[in-house]
């Protein structure tokens, strides 16, 4: 048994080195993001969108909506309070659950919420617990609870049978992705962990995501600056940010440093991938201020380089990625992607919510 896992764990290690190769020939895409970061511009997401359209959602006294998913006739959302709405294409509600607790079909500590379009059903993920199953109406349907489910740390579908899940630093492991059939048994184990800050000894638990970018799973390891897809047979490298000397090593990561606000790097809060621009807010330590930045991933030209700092903190401006829409300035978060048109929700000071959804140039 030992020397079949050493067999698996080299077979692996050679397949992701082969990835590697294979990929920086053809679709993998490098970003150089550290050049003239004082240069700063006040161009949004409007610069590159073709359309945005609105959408009010009606939903009575339902709180702070966040999409997770959308169809053809279905619009998946999850409340600031962890309640899950299903409505309709036009924003009417058909089904509402507050699904908190420790019964059939309940969480305690949601972790994750997906809408799995091979299976038209919602997965929930309650960490240190279970996956639940909900179908297209929020009905419950199943739950699973195994020896796998309490170190998953994100799961994503794959196909109709199979599943994909990262897990937590502080749970020994030796590879970043699980692959997981129908009923989350694992099949299959890809990529060795790339750093120690995957695999943390100083009590932080750090949780790895996975995200759905251009119709396709996609992975970054913690404490690192590379993006990998995910299928059911390979983990290979899509696109790296490169900041240069003021990349943060990956033992920083896990690292509480008091002189972190003197430091000279650079730590990314969140980075998403639409269509063929990439957008990443990322902390820069020497400065103690947040930069939001666009690029374009077919050119690496920099579509937009903004800056937010204590100035803009104290004077009221809404934080996020840049949007100017019918005369208002808005930041905001992507919260759900589908290829080149990327969806974010405002709540208003009337209690209703808004949907913007935003469609890129492609």
């Amino acid at each position: 048994m030992r020397e079949f896992k050493k067999t698996i764990f080299h077979t692996a290690l050679l397949l992701s080195v082969c990835l590697l190769s294979a990929c920086g020939e053809n679709d993998y895409r490098t970003l150089k993001g550290w050049k003239n970061i004082g240069q700063t511009d006040t161009l949004g997401l409007e610069s590159i969108a073709v359309k945005i359209d609105t959408l009010r959602l009606i939903t009575d006294s339902l709180y702070d909506i966040t999409v997770f998913g959308i169809t053809e006739d279905r619009i998946f959302g999850l409340t600031a309070d962890n309640v899950i709405v299903i409505m309709t294409s036009d924003g009417q509600v058909i089904s509402s659950s507050r699904r908190t607790g420790r019964g059939p079909g309940e969480f305690a500590n949601l972790g994750g919420c997906v809408y799995d379009p091979y299976s038209d059903e919602i997965l929930l993920l309650d960490h240190w617990n279970k996956v639940i199953r909900l179908d297209a109406d929020g009905n419950f349907k199943d739950e699973i609870k195994n020896d796998i489910t309490p170190t998953i740390g994100d799961i994503m579908p794959l196909s109709k049978d199979s599943y994909a899940a990262t897990g937590m630093s502080n749970v020994s492991r030796e590879f970043c992705i699980t692959v997981l059939d129908r009923n989350l048994n694992p099949t299959d184990r890809m990529m060795p962990l790339l750093n120690d800050a995957q695999r943390s000894t100083r009590g932080i638990i750090a949780l790895e995501g996975m995200r759905e970018f251009n119709s396709m799973v996609m992975y970054k390891p913690f404490g690192e600056y590379t993006y990998y897809t995910v299928t059911d047979s390979a983990c290979a490298p899509y696109l790296e940010m490169d900041f240069g000397r003021y990349t943060m090593p990956a033992e920083l990561y896990v690292t509480v440093e008091e002189s972190s606000g003197t430091n000279n790097n650079f730590q990314v809060d969140a980075d998403f991938i639409c269509g063929k621009y990439y957008m990443v807010q990322y902390l820069y330590m020497k400065q103690m201020c947040w930069y939001y930045d666009i690029y374009d991933i077919s050119s690496g030209r920099r579509v937009s380089h903004y800056r937010y700092g204590i100035e803009e903190h104290e004077s009221g401006v809404e934080e996020g990625f840049i949007l100017r829409f019918n005369g208002q300035k808005y930041g905001i978060f992507p919260q759900y992607i589908k290829d080149n048109a990327l969806y974010w929700s405002r709540f208003n000071e009337d209690g209703s919510t808004t949907l913007f959804r935003i469609q890129l140039q492609s």
